[in-house]
């Protein structure tokens, strides 16, 4: 009888490592495991080919501005599609830090951005610090 780890689900929802075969053999899908990014909502692959020092290697291109020199050598190291060596490479095989979302200044509840100067709701608005308004 399969455990979890064998069923589709627990697979999708795992953040274990792809393997060069599992790669192989996912046609143009994107990752279904691994670490969610935030702001894209994808799955971040993680690669059992990738080492860590070639992870460094990489984070090392990529924080140069070497990002399509970095895409290719992920692919030659992991075999994987071009779709997941952008993915992870536009992350640099992390998800994108969450953005602090500072509180109202009015309410205290949370504001939808950092930077928004509008509260959904106690509807005070300080776009103008000299000109505050109460909008609805």
């Amino acid at each position: 009888m399969p455990n979890e780890a064998d069923t589709k689900d627990g697979a999708e929802n795992s953040d274990e490592p792809y393997s060069r075969d599992e790669i192989e053999g996912v046609g143009d899908e994107l990752p279904k495991r691994g670490p969610i990014c935030w702001k894209c909502k994808n799955h971040i692959p993680r690669f059992r080919d990738l080492s860590s020092d070639d992870e460094e290697r990489l984070r090392k291109l990529i924080d140069e501005g070497q990002r399509v020199v970095a895409t290719k050598e992920l692919r030659l190291i992991t075999k994987c599609k071009i779709s997941w060596a952008k993915l992870w490479v536009l992350h640099a095989g992390r998800p994108h830090p969450a953005d602090p979302v500072a509180p109202c200044p009015y309410c205290g509840k949370p504001l939808v951005t950092a930077k928004a100067r509008q509260c959904r709701y106690c509807l005070m608005d300080w776009h103008d610090p000299n000109n505050l308004k109460k909008l609805g």
